[in-house]
């Protein structure tokens, strides 16, 4: 709906000897369009009533607009009562954890559809959470998978659950093989988290005899610590490019912040090819720094 500066205003004040006496007033000083009832019409709510299963909301809004070529109601209302016709399909409770657990048992008890509930610590320890694997891509797949990727989301819900996905690499793409929805109390117990990540892994190591190889993970110390408590020891893990560049930016960004000291000993233990007379400027001693000649200076 279209604004104007007509500096408009509404003051209302009561009598302060009377209960009964109220004064008004109202100021407004540019005449402009009236304003128009944005609500969705009956025959538009009906329509989309009977044909939100059929048809996507982006191809409802075509047909609406056919039916009215210049509507007053908003594109966004049209697919808020559409989702909320959708929600009723799959909807079973208000609170959204105890509605998907209760969606997770019909589809769990139903032939028709293959999920399979993964079983999480029974303490909470101030977290709630819900897990389940997609048994009919683990039994057509598991035995060519090599490598995984453990993946996750950030307020993937509006009431703020993570989201984390165990991807399996199948001929160069990720098939997701289970989902993990977790969110904090509050005050949450120390390691519970990754007690949570840790069990829906041993899940698909044990139940599934998942035989993996490599490993792609966040630069998340949860994650990692998890995936290392239940893995094989022979896994080889590789960090997601774009976190380590990320990390890698966020060191050189800070100039005030000394580095760790340098032993050439631990060094030369992980990368044998540094040299041992190596040492940082920082830590040489102050007779023994070569000075910095500037270049001499070539006129034209």
């Amino acid at each position: 709906m279209r604004t104007f500066d007509c500096n408009g205003w509404l003051t209302i004040w009561a009598s302060l000897d009377s209960d009964s006496k109220y004064f008004i007033r109202i100021r407004h000083r540019e005449c402009h369009e009236k304003y128009v009832c944005i609500d969705l019409p009956d025959d538009i709510k009906k329509y989309i009533n009977d044909n939100c299963g059929a048809l996507r909301p982006f191809q409802l809004w075509k047909e609406i607009l056919k039916i009215h070529p210049h509507p007053a109601f908003s594109q966004k209302a049209v697919y808020n009562l559409c989702m909320k016709k959708q929600q009723t399909l799959w909807c079973r409770h208000d609170n959204e954890l105890k509605s998907a657990k209760m969606l997770l048992a019909e589809f769990t008890s139903n032939t028709k559809y293959e999920l399979e509930p993964i079983q999480l610590p029974d303490d909470g320890g101030g977290y709630t959470a819900i897990a389940f694997t997609l048994p009919s891509l683990i039994q057509k797949w598991a035995g060519t998978i090599r490598e995984v990727a453990l993946d996750s989301t950030f307020n993937t819900t509006s009431s703020g659950y993570e989201c984390f996905s165990l991807l399996g690499e199948v001929f160069g793409s990720g098939l997701p093989l289970g989902f993990l929805l977790i969110k904090s109390d509050g005050d949450p117990e120390p390691n519970k988290k990754e007690a949570y990540i840790r069990s829906v892994t041993r899940h698909f190591v044990d139940t599934w005899n998942l035989r993996v190889r490599q490993c792609l993970m966040d630069k998340d110390i949860t994650e990692i610590n998890a995936l290392l408590g239940e893995l094989p020891e022979d896994v080889k893990y590789q960090i997601c490019f774009w976190h380590a560049i990320r990390i890698v930016k966020g060191r050189l960004s800070v100039l005030a912040r000394r580095p760790a000291f340098y032993n050439v000993d631990e060094a030369f233990s992980e990368f044998d090819w540094i040299a041992h007379n190596f040492i940082p400027v920082a830590q040489l001693d102050p007779e023994l720094r070569t000075a910095v000649l500037s270049a001499p200076h070539k006129s034209g």
